[in-house]
């Protein structure tokens, strides 16, 4: 495996961890530790991806965005 390979594969790793043991991960992740440059992008991308999620957690949707949704979709259908 390559760089290029563990990082479209480590791309998808989620923050929390829970991939660790994924077998589908396991080389790429044996690549990053082998690899500075590669590691360094892999923390990097686990940081980044973090963040974006605990801020993606204190958005409140409003609560009628289903409906509104919904009923924008039946509003622009051809007749």
């Amino acid at each position: 495996m390559d760089n290029r390979e563990a990082r479209f594969i480590l791309s998808a790793y989620r923050p929390s961890g829970q991939d660790a043991n994924d077998p589908r991960f396991g080389e790429a992740l044996g690549q990053a530790r082998r690899d500075p440059i590669l590691e360094c992008w892999f923390r990097e991308s686990v940081e980044l991806d973090a963040a974006v999620t605990e801020k993606l957690r204190s958005v409140c949707p409003p609560s009628d965005l289903r409906e509104s949704i919904l009923a924008g979709g039946r509003l622009s259908r051809p007749s």
